[in-house]
């Protein structure tokens, strides 16, 4: 059987070099993980939480098909610009490319900050990442001379899920700069070297790695367009959680000055 992907992002059609091999890695609802050799993850599924630079896009229909045939340790191999299973092949050489939405110039700053104002982050007073944890962090990020290794280390993986509450608030920081840039350079390097590490799951270290590239979900990414509150309550419905805590990092970011 020959499926069709709908869409591709610039990360995952790099990563589909002929003959390569990918496992599946984890299996949602909304669609599934495949890992290859290197550790190097890809997002096959439904755009309900977003588009990714990762990710494959499949409509509802092709998601559920291989969906019900596939469980965790399957093989995949890339052959003849298609992802081939030993039930189907999904075909993605006529895709269409997902875009990066990397024109962060777009964000309307003040909009989104009195657009926040009306979204109740009290919860993270009870929880590791409280206000005074964060805003030290984002803090110290602005300054050079700063030694922030351990701050990282406090925030990546901590928590539960695929994508741990720190790692979640850090890809929101991290957004907050691309709209509008304070991290030193330095820190942004230091990051990129622990993430490196074992310290968090696969797939946050794949959001975290394109994070500190400037490259975020579209359910992110739509904030630089729309910054309704229609928009953050969107992002807010993301995973369990990861939602809301990407968007408290944006928020705590944008209230820095």
């Amino acid at each position: 059987m020959i499926l069709e992907a709908s869409a591709i992002g610039s990360i995952a059609l790099e990563l589909l070099i002929e003959g390569k091999k990918f496992t599946v890695h984890s299996i949602f609802e909304k669609g599934w993980n495949i890992i290859d050799c290197n550790g190097e993850l890809i997002f096959l599924g439904t755009d309900e939480n977003g588009t990714f630079p990762f990710g494959i896009l499949l409509d509802q229909q092709t998601k559920q098909t291989v969906r019900a045939g596939i469980t965790a340790g399957d093989t995949f191999i890339v052959r003849n610009h298609r992802l081939s299973h030993s039930r189907f092949d999904i075909q993605f050489d006529h895709a269409k490319m997902l875009p990066l939405n990397m024109d962060f110039e777009h964000a309307n700053i003040n909009k989104l900050k009195e657009n926040m104002q009306q979204i109740s982050f009290e919860s993270y007073e009870s929880t590791d990442f409280e206000l005074a944890r964060v805003s030290e962090l984002i803090h110290k990020l602005q300054d050079s001379s700063e030694n922030v290794e351990a701050d990282f280390r406090y925030f990546i993986g901590r928590g539960q899920g695929l994508t741990p509450t720190g790692d979640d608030i850090l890809v929101g920081i991290l957004y907050g700069h691309f709209i509008h840039p304070f991290i030193a350079p330095n820190h942004l390097e230091t990051l990129a070297n622990l993430i490196k590490e074992p310290l968090t799951t696969t797939v946050s270290q794949r959001f975290l790695t394109c994070a500190i590239k400037g490259l975020f979900s579209s359910k992110i990414t739509k904030l630089q367009y729309d910054s309704s509150l229609e928009s953050m309550k969107s992002l807010i419905k993301v995973g369990s959680s990861s939602g809301k805590d990407t968007l408290y990092g944006i928020c705590m970011t944008l209230k820095k000055e």
